[in-house]
């Protein structure tokens, strides 16, 4: 094993991902923790942009982000992950077995200043000392410096804990100015597909470039995983629950943008979890990096701490500061600003 970690939590490591026909790829992805794969044709990315152009009207003065998965529309949600999976099956068939395709959904980058997306990773989504999640990336146009690269820390997906949730913060919120210098670029072509472990500490990079950045993003468990979530509350001392909610969670829950800091409204809590890991400083996150190989990247890609978000297809409820007219967007604003912890 060629990764090197100092603390563990509770002897938690990774576990290697049961999906992959291919033994090569799976130790790739479970000690690097991504790969890029040649993947659709052409005909296959024109049939996705035609379904995203079919869909959205999206338009941002200064740019934006927007996520399928943020919508309150059920049907339109399940309309796009239904679509993208009639196109993608016949690849996940030739690279996966015993596997469950549990969501798909589309992400535009509007091009501009605040297309940006900051350093994460993203949130618990199965019980992780059993199984090992997997997000497939997957652009609709050539993706380069001025357009809004994934930026990737190798086998960072080794080095925290198998709990995270936006309603508490990374390890590593304290020292984004360290972490964020670590970041690589990933440039694709149209219709490669970018198979990344979604604990790996990532980002995206402004979209500068004039034009949307359209991607179709795909989530991979094994097929006997259950979907289990981690929510944490505010008060001082509060424990961790391990939330067990039905895979339709993923097309119906109206919180992953609205009111994203509140209890799910629905799901049974399996468990609590009351040690959580602490949090890492600079020289450690550094020292880590050393020990694996990982160097400074000397890009000029700019990596923000904060971004605007849309959440409806229609571009009508575009959040930001200077839109907040109301009490009700007042608050949403001031919870999608502590996203950035």
């Amino acid at each position: 094993m060629s990764v090197k970690i100092v603390h563990s939590y509770r002897n938690w490591k990774p576990v290697p991902h049961r999906v992959f026909k291919d033994a090569t790829l799976a130790q790739t992805i479970h000690e690097k923790g991504y790969a890029v794969l040649p993947f659709l044709n052409p005909e296959q990315v024109s049939q996705l942009k035609e379904l995203y152009k079919r869909e959205h009207s999206i338009k941002a003065e200064n740019g934006a982000m927007f996520y399928t998965l943020y919508s309150k529309d059920h049907a339109y949600r399940k309309r796009i992950h239904d679509t993208i999976a009639e196109i993608v099956k016949p690849l996940f068939e030739v690279h996966f077995k015993d596997y469950k395709n549990v969501v798909n959904i589309f992400i535009n980058k509007i091009s501009g200043t605040e297309s940006g997306f900051y350093t994460h990773q993203d949130t618990t989504a199965l019980d992780e000392f059993k199984y090992s999640p997997l997000s497939i990336w997957i652009p609709l146009q050539d993706i380069g410096p001025d357009n809004g690269a994934l930026g990737l820390i190798e086998k960072t997906h080794w080095f925290f804990s198998p709990y995270r949730g936006i309603s508490f913060p990374f390890p590593f919120s304290k020292i984004n100015d360290t972490v964020k210098n670590y970041l690589k670029p990933v440039y694709l072509k149209a219709g490669e597909a970018l198979i990344f472990d979604p604990r790996i500490v990532h980002n995206s990079f402004t979209n500068t470039s004039g034009s949307d950045r359209i991607v179709a993003l795909c989530g991979i468990f094994p097929k006997d995983a259950e979907l289990i979530t981690c929510f944490k509350e505010k008060a001082p001392g509060s424990k961790i629950e391990l939330i067990k909610h039905e895979d339709s969670y993923l097309l119906k829950n109206e919180s992953f943008f609205y009111d994203c800091h509140s209890r799910p409204a629905t799901g049974t809590v399996i468990a609590t979890v009351g040690e959580e890991f602490p949090d890492i400083d600079a020289s450690s996150f550094e020292k880590l990096c050393e020990l694996n190989g990982i160097e400074k990247q000397t890009n000029n890609l700019t990596s923000i701490t904060h971004c605007e978000f849309i959440a409806e297809p229609d571009g009508i409820n575009l959040i930001s500061e200077k839109n907040c007219k109301t009490k009700e967007t007042k608050s949403i604003w001031k919870k999608l600003k502590s996203l950035v912890h």
